[in-house]
């Protein structure tokens, strides 16, 4: 809060610091997920399907989003935004994809 001006730029520094703590409990996850039976139905976990969305999204919105503040001498920001939503468009079908496969029954 006190190291950025609000004024001028993005709130980078707030995003970057959440997107690694997701990416680490995402990793965690990940992790406990190959450790147990549970990965023999992967693909009917709807936590999967968010988890793979997110860890796509922060995993190339962090750079997008430094590129973005730190980088004065970009004409245009064309291929940024055009990128950024892909990135959306992306973990939003992972989403999708996620509710539609789910068993609805399911125990996490």
């Amino acid at each position: 809060m006190f190291f950025q001006d609000y004024k001028t730029e993005l709130i980078t520094l707030p995003f970057i610091v959440g997107g690694i703590f997701i990416i680490l409990s995402i990793s965690f996850y990940f992790i406990e997920l190959l450790n147990s039976n549970k990965v023999l139905y992967v693909s009917k976990n709807l936590l999967f399907w968010v988890s793979v969305g997110l860890l796509i999204y922060f995993a190339g919105k962090i750079p997008m989003r430094l590129a973005r503040n730190y980088w004065y001498e970009i004409a245009s920001y064309d291929a940024l935004s055009i990128t950024g939503s892909l990135l959306s468009i992306i973990m939003n079908i992972c989403f999708i994809i996620g509710f539609i496969w789910s068993e609805r029954r399911y125990l996490y």
